[in-house]
């Protein structure tokens, strides 16, 4: 059996280099790979009979596939009008190295009218014509102990004269010519693969000795006057180069091998970065699909979308689609708005867009540059739309190609629809080109262009491209260099070497030669301006791992916006969608982050800035994708202030999810809006916040002074209990909270227990006592009457403001919301999940503010429970006037609102409890009101 290499759309063999010559074959798959130094085509001819031979041919077809190597199973020939043995001597004809297997079963015999008067099997006539034809021949025999089964042994069976004729065969090629023996398939797989690297190599060598140059000159198929250089640089190659693009044909073919699969309407190709992933599509296989290399039947629309590509990644898949979507009979925004909110319809809206907007055609979206789904698109729409794009491709209308980088695979390896690809032929690695295929890439676009290029800087360029991953850019750029510089029609060695600097430097120069220009359109240093372009266009998505990300132009203030244009003019970024304001604009490609020294050293000294702010867009959309779940949040103060600092240092505008995000404080005391949060969950949320310098107007301090946040609270009449009165309550100010311990702190600080300080005259002086617990947002507790009336006139002092303690009747008119049928801050009816009462069984005091439900209908916190506080009055007649005097009577004061162990009845707003103005207990704090009481 053959491989017959005239059958080029069936089987996927390239035949013709180029340049027309024909090249030794060396085959991965479906698809050959070609010296084009080769006068001839080597094609390997595979013989043997097969039922006997079956997992031995097996066992070589896998091993010459792991090297590279491919060949037909005898399967592959389809029925037609030839008789077999006269398809099998053809491709014997056609085939310049022929493989055979030989047992111990003759085969089957033609009939003699047959042209086989001779009575030989075909296996003989395959072997003698390719003698007749002097092809080379590789011939493998099986040793007695080879395990064939008796029933395929024609000595057994007696078949063919009893064994006499595969006997005789066995005899000749075992004295008369060079053969190997075997005994087991791997064995024999392991003589096969020797015999057949030696044999090509022998042929490439006697090639390489006989060939003559070509005085026939390729035809110019590309105008450099019109269209420029034929090298794109650091851009990729389009399907406007597609004449150009060369090298990757074997690559292309066996692409399209896949395409042709059913189960392959989802191609995902992965490469390292700079292997020519996007060019291999756009250039090579996109133009072959639409000029009918898959199918000549079928018309395809092929479009190339980029997932950062618009505002967000429904807007980018539509953006390139809007003719097919406006023939479909639907708008292209609404569309892309449509699937923003309702992801899960993106399989049937891409079937409706492909029956009514392709006029017949098949459409074929390449999603180019895939990792982008995962690392600068929003997380919350990357499955959605991965499944979406999958489903449709299943479904009909649509055939998907997507190129991903190889270091991003593992994100796909969590997307179940990817997964199954990664597992089946639909995933396309590609590896780095060869040194045939980069030597034309160099060569073949030139001689295409009427350009001339020595051999010798040919092999200088392979050499080292092949001794530098990811380099095809490299290359791209320096070619296009060398055709800027060019002599007359010459790309020279001399300009490569002595004004370039070779591969390394042609960019270095390049970009340092840019940089000059940048003081001109610009009054700062390059270095502050370049600053200011690369901040917006980086993300690390792991330590020392840089990539790309596209922004709109006009997201640039307008001093830089002349810089970006520069950098794109001189195709160190790139603009896309136009250069208008609203563009987008990216580093030109993700080699420049290695090959551009000022780049290079940016990443370096910011990479962990960059790698912070990574994970916080990262961490921020998946915050965000949970519905805003806390637990999503960073708690750590340090890693926040470390995103933050990285935002300042980039002077970069966050989006608002960010922005939220980097303030988790605020969000946590958001969360103590919802009922259901437990006592323990709010006391963890007061602590948390206070991580962070707890932001809540009226808890802290500012500038060493108590910053107390006042409510105004509408005058009314009272009733106390025990008490035949009913007191008038002018309106006042009352503080949102009690007196916190930072507050009470600044109190010490400033020598608020000097005794010769004014706010301690006509008071008892008290010695400093401790508080049973010391979270600077927990209320201040284990405080007499004297030290809540001294820290008052302290602060009346630094504000020059009238500061007091609140009367009971006042403290009474606050609790209630100035409704007198309220018992609690909230309304009539107990409700333990409002307060830290004894209820809530912490056995402690919370920051305060952390029960928001609970708060009076003016938005007073916290009086109900966590500490008794002190009242201005004494408890015996407070009616009396002199019940307010602020002095050192040692007649009890009262106070109200119960605290974190108490039962419900004595945290009513009207419960009076009474205490010496010199004690004070771990349950016992005060608030400030202030005006004339």
């Amino acid at each position: 059996m053959s491989i017959e290499a005239g059958q080029t759309e069936k089987t996927g063999l390239r035949l013709l280099s180029d340049s027309g010559q024909i090249g030794i074959v060396k085959r991965t798959d479906n698809c050959h790979r070609i010296n084009t130094s080769f006068a001839t085509m080597p094609t390997i001819y595979l013989s043997s009979t097969f039922e006997d031979l079956k997992d031995f041919r097996q066992a070589v077809l896998e091993g010459l596939r792991k090297s590279e190597y491919y060949l037909l199973n005898m399967e592959n020939y389809v029925s037609g009008a030839q008789r077999p043995v006269d398809k099998c001597l053809k491709d014997v004809a056609k085939a310049d190295l022929y493989i055979g297997l030989f047992a111990f079963r003759y085969g089957y015999v033609p009939p003699a009218q047959h042209q086989n008067p001779r009575g030989l099997s075909i296996t003989e006539l395959e072997y003698r014509k390719a003698q007749e034809l002097k092809k080379p021949c590789l011939v493998f025999v099986a040793k007695e102990d080879a395990g064939i089964p008796l029933t395929l042994v024609d000595a057994c069976t007696g078949d063919n004269d009893r064994g006499e004729k595969i006997n005789a065969l066995r005899k000749e090629l075992l004295t008369e010519i060079l053969t190997s023996q075997f005994s087991h398939p791997h064995q024999l797989a392991t003589l096969v693969l020797a015999a057949v690297k030696t044999q090509l190599e022998q042929l490439a060598h006697s090639a390489d000795e006989t060939a003559q140059p070509s005085d026939v000159p390729s035809p110019i198929i590309w105008d450099i006057n019109t269209q420029g250089s034929p090298y794109p640089g650091l851009l990729h190659f389009t399907r406007k180069h597609a004449s150009v693009f060369c090298g990757r044909e074997l690559e292309v073919g066996e692409v399209l091998d896949r395409l042709r699969q059913p189960e392959n309407r989802f191609l995902l190709i992965s490469g390292a970065s700079g292997s020519g992933k996007s060019s291999l599509v756009e250039a090579g296989v996109l133009p072959q699909m639409e000029n009918g290399g898959l199918s000549s039947d079928l018309p395809y629309t092929c479009v190339r979308m980029v997932p950062s590509q618009g505002s967000h990644l429904f807007d980018a898949l539509v953006r390139p689609l809007h003719a097919v979507v406006e023939r479909a009979g639907s708008s292209a925004f609404e569309l892309a708005e449509k699937l923003l909110k309702e992801p899960q319809s993106l399989s049937k809206q891409l079937q409706v867009m492909a029956a009514n907007g392709l006029e017949g055609a098949s459409l074929v979206l390449f999603v180019d540059q895939m990792e982008e789904v995962f690392t600068v698109c929003d997380p919350a729409h990357a499955a959605a739309f991965l499944s979406g794009l999958y489903q449709a491709s299943h479904e009909g209308g649509l055939q998907v190609i997507a190129t991903i980088r190889s270091d991003f695979l593992s994100y796909c390896y969590d997307h179940p629809d990817l997964l199954t690809v990664l597992k089946g032929t639909g995933h396309y690695p590609l590896g780095a080109a060869d040194a045939i295929s980069i030597r034309d890439m160099i060569g073949q676009p030139a001689r295409r262009a009427g350009l001339t290029i020595s051999d010798k800087l040919v092999r200088t360029m392979v050499k080292v491209v092949g001794a530098t991953p990811g380099s095809l850019p490299l290359l791209a750029f320096a070619l296009q260099q060398l055709f800027n510089r060019r002599i007359g029609d010459a790309l020279t060695e001399e300009v490569y070497e002595q004004e370039l600097g070779g591969l390394a430097g042609a960019i270095g120069l390049h970009a340092e030669e840019v940089e000059k220009k940048i003081p001109t359109v610009v009054n700062v240093t390059t270095e502050e301006a370049l600053s200011k372009v690369f901040a917006p266009l980086v993300a690390m998505v792991s330590e020392g791992q840089p990539t790309r990300k596209r922004v709109r132009k006009d997201a640039y203030e307008a001093p830089w916006r002349p810089v970006v244009d520069l950098l794109i003019k001189e195709r160190l970024m790139q603009g896309e969608e136009g250069e208008q304001a609203e563009g987008l604009v990216s580093i030109a490609h993700e080699t420049l982050f290695q090959a551009w020294p000022s780049l290079a050293k940016w990443v370096a000294e910011n990479q962990q800035d960059l790698f912070t702010l990574r994970q916080a867009d990262m961490q921020a959309g998946e915050w965000e994708r949970h519905g805003y779940d806390p637990t999503y949040l960073w708690l750590n103060p340090a890693r926040v202030r470390a995103a933050r600092q990285a935002i300042k240092n980039f002077g970069k505008t966050t989006s608002p999810v960010l922005e939220r995000f980097l303030n988790p404080a605020q969000e946590l005391i958001t969360v103590l809006e919802r009922p259901e949060v437990s006592h323990q969950d709010r006391f963890q949320i007061g602590l948390t916040i206070l991580q962070f310098g707890d932001p809540r107007p009226g808890v802290g301090v500012k500038d060493g002074i108590p910053d107390i946040e006042w409510i105004d609270i509408p005058g009314g009449k009272i009733r106390l209990e025990e008490v035949d009165h009913v007191f008038t309550v002018k309106p006042f100010k009352i503080a949102k909270y009690p007196v916190t311990n930072a507050q009470f702190q600044a109190f010490i600080e400033d020598g608020g227990y000097e005794p010769d300080q004014e706010w301690w005259k006509g008071l008892e002086h008290q010695d400093l006592r401790s508080s049973a617990w010391q979270e600077p947002n927990a209320p201040r507790e284990n405080v007499s009457w004297f030290e809540a009336a001294a820290f008052c006139r302290w602060l009346s002092a630094r504000r020059n403001e009238v500061i007091r303690l609140p009367t009971e009747w006042e403290w009474q008119q606050a609790a209630t919301g100035g409704n007198p049928v309220n018992d609690y801050p909230w309304g009539t009816d107990w409700d333990a999940a409002r307060c830290n009462s004894g209820e809530s069984r912490l056995n402690r005091t919370m920051p305060v503010g952390l029960y928001p439900q609970g708060a009076t209908a003016q938005g007073v916190m916290d009086l109900a429970g966590n500490v008794w506080e002190w009242c201005l009055n004494t408890d015996e007649n407070p009616e009396q006037p002199t019940s307010l005097d602020v002095d050192d009577s040692d007649a009890p004061r009262v106070l109200h609102g119960g605290s974190w162990l108490n039962v419900a009845w004595l945290l009513r707003a009207a419960d009076r409890n009474r205490l010496h103005p010199t004690l004070g207990d771990f349950n016992c704090g005060f608030r400030c009101a202030q005006g004339a009481p």
